[in-house]
């Protein structure tokens, strides 16, 4: 009896476990949320790995989730107290503006709030003319930076994404936009403050001027989202619905991108769901840190030189998933330790691949851990080529010639001086 009771306690409890267990794995395996846009992407921020994609290469309009873009430039190539004058063009400039007036002195900093908070197109604007002197010449900035981190489907017409010809983008080339832009401590702070007042530009009618935060994911009455970081929203007529952000919860970071959406509704109330997608079912995880030993250089005997990654290295995983073994793959046969003079520390050995499971994650540079000089006598016959050599012989062969003619003059005074005088005489006859 104590044996069937022991049996049925172990069953019950496997069971208990196992319901316990499978409960864990349905709440990890989160399902994928309709997404109502015509190009979507979901991004790891760190690997750029994709986790969800729709038309994600197909172009749209990207309405003002241009002006993430325009915000990057605006940073890279100007400091936050410059001093912008307003002038006539960006007064006119159709669409959402903050309501600045021809004269008007504003700092760099006040015109990126409303350029990112408000979606002014006319802070956008009196940028684009303060850094490049004309809308043209900035949008070919943007196209410039645009092209320098990848996103090579994208061309930028204008700096506020008003309908142009030409004017598109993808939601794969927005997400690394927006990503770039999140590693901009300012962009961050400033798309983040909630509203902002313009202490010394009221409107005309003396009424007082603010600038307040429209991202729709940070609107606690009805898309909040609360692992929102950083967005961008965007509409018009031909653009529809557009949206780009960005989501940190536990250090993980998510990219996303929307374009062309109908349905605004349904489009921002699942956006939040596509983030806890990511989250529930994917992990970011460090597969090596920046200085790390990898492996060695070994130049002699008695010289080892360790190698060290030039960087962090993460990689995406789902969340059921172990973490894998990666391995280093580089060209070892590429440099010939006994042909090395020097090597300082930090410096380049080789370049490398991280791979996983066959494939490349990432590229890396192996860098010297330590300084070596060769200071061996065998270096100075190492560094010699044939052409010195046998000048060298020449030289000696010389000096030897003229000492060896030295010498024997000396012998031949010193033979002479040794030798008998003889006198001849006279005979008289």
């Amino acid at each position: 009896m104590r044996k069937i009771f022991d049996n049925m306690l172990r069953v019950f409890l496997c069971t208990i476990f196992f319901i316990c267990f499978s409960g864990s794995i349905i709440k990890a395996e989160t399902a994928l949320p309709e997404v109502y846009s015509e190009g979507a992407i979901l991004m790891d921020g760190k690997t750029g790995d994709i986790l969800y994609g729709k038309n994600e290469h197909v172009k749209f309009e990207p309405a003002s989730t241009t002006k993430v873009m325009t915000a990057l430039v605006v940073l890279e190539n100007t400091k936050l107290t410059d001093k912008v004058t307003i002038g006539i063009n960006p007064t006119l400039v159709d669409g959402s503006a903050i309501g600045i007036a021809e004269g008007e002195v504003y700092t760099v900093e006040e015109l990126l709030i409303g350029l990112l908070l408000e979606s002014g197109n006319d802070c956008a604007e009196a940028l684009a003319e303060h850094v490049a002197g004309s809308v043209e010449k900035f949008a070919k900035m943007m196209n410039e930076k645009a092209r320098e981190i990848g996103a090579l489907d994208t061309t930028f017409k204008n700096p506020h994404g008003l309908h142009e010809e030409g004017h598109l983008t993808t939601a794969y080339d927005l997400a690394l936009i927006m990503n770039e832009a999140t590693k901009n401590e300012d962009f961050v702070r400033i798309s983040r403050i909630d509203a902002h007042k313009y202490e010394n530009h009221p409107f005309s009618n003396g009424d007082e001027k603010w600038a307040i935060n429209r991202n729709q994911l940070f609107n606690e009455y009805t898309y909040y989202y609360e692992y929102a970081y950083t967005g961008k929203n965007g509409y018009t007529p031909e653009a529809n619905h557009t949206y780009t952000a960005t989501a940190l919860k536990d250090g993980q970071l998510l990219v996303a991108a929307f374009l062309n959406a109908t349905e605004k509704d349904n489009f921002y109330s699942n956006i939040g769901p596509l983030f806890n997608y990511g989250f529930d079912n994917f992990e970011t995880v460090k597969l090596i840190n920046s200085n790390e030993v990898l492996t060695s250089l070994n130049i002699d005997d008695e010289n080892v030189l360790p190698l060290l990654s030039s960087k962090d290295v993460y990689y995406t995983k789902r969340r059921l998933e172990s973490t894998p073994s990666y391995n280093i793959n580089y060209d070892s046969n590429s440099i010939n330790p006994e042909e090395i003079d020097v090597i300082n520390k930090g410096e380049v050995i080789f370049t490398a691949t991280v791979n996983v499971n066959g494939k490349t994650v990432s590229s890396i540079d192996l860098l010297s851990g330590a300084s070596y000089e060769n200071t061996s006598i065998l270096k100075f016959f190492k560094d010699l080529n044939l052409l010195n050599i046998a000048l060298y012989i020449l030289i000696l062969i010389l000096i030897l010639y003229i000492i060896s003619s030295i010498v024997q003059s000396i012998r031949y005074k010193k033979v002479r001086k040794r030798r008998p005088k003889f006198r001849t005489r006279t005979r008289y006859r």
